[in-house]
């Protein structure tokens, strides 16, 4: 007899156990479709801030090596940090980084333009999307510690190591902007004055708000825009 009602079973098509099911229903659908579109929302937001501090670790690797080659130069140059720039002559001879990677402290890269560049690998924050053949988001402290060779008055000169008060906390060399408006906007040097700040010439704040900043000691610090204000490192006084 049991055997005649499972048959039946069979051929009507119908399903003996209790608990069995056709399918998903549209409001359990929508809840697998909302769990999947969180779970991949959060993935993205995880990948992006690792490759962000991914980039951040990067650049300051790069400003130690770029601090470590500007050391280098002063220690072969009577202990004289590089030029801001050379305005000695008619024509402009280049920028501090142009010293630097000239002189064989810090190799050139090919840039984008398959140049030979002190604007590019090393010498570029990886969150700066300016390319110029000379500067790619790193500057100098401007007229503080770095100053511009020029003609008038003839003894302007950048500072020598020994002359600068504060090394553990003093800017050699950090993320800068040209404009506030744009973070991705790089240039050779900061302003020493933070009141000086507004429209540019600024220290960079582009890794989750912060400014990797190598010191003239040669050590990377991390910091806010407030911090640099507050302890007021782009002067020495």
């Amino acid at each position: 007899m049991r055997h005649n009602q499972l048959s039946r079973s069979i051929r009507s098509g119908k399903a003996s156990h209790p608990c069995a099911r056709k399918g998903f229903t549209l409001v359990e659908l929508l809840v697998v479709i909302v769990i999947i579109a969180v779970l991949a929302t959060l993935s993205f937001f995880g990948f992006s801030k690792m490759k962000s501090k991914a980039k951040g670790s990067t650049c300051a690797s790069n400003l130690r090596q770029i601090g470590t080659a500007m050391v280098s130069y002063a220690m072969d140059n009577n202990g004289e940090l590089p030029p801001l720039e050379d305005k000695r002559k008619s024509t402009q001879n280049g920028i501090w980084a142009t010293f630097v990677a000239n002189g064989g402290y810090l190799a050139k890269v090919i840039n984008k333009n398959n140049k030979l560049s002190s604007g590019a690998g090393v010498w570029a924050c990886p969150e700066c999307t300016v390319v110029h053949e000379s500067y790619n988001g790193y500057g100098v402290a401007e007229t503080s510690v770095i100053k511009t060779w020029s003609p008038s008055p003839a003894t302007t000169r950048s500072l020598r190591l020994s002359e600068v008060n504060r090394p553990v906390s003093t800017w050699l060399v950090g993320d800068a902007l040209k404009t506030t408006a744009d973070l991705k906007s790089g240039w050779y040097a900061v302003r020493a004055k933070p009141s000086n700040w507004g429209s540019g010439n600024s220290p960079g704040p582009r890794h989750n708000g912060k400014v990797n900043v190598c010191m003239v000691d040669g050590h990377v610090e991390v910091m806010t825009i407030n911090e640099i204000r507050d302890k007021n490192i782009t002067e020495n006084y």
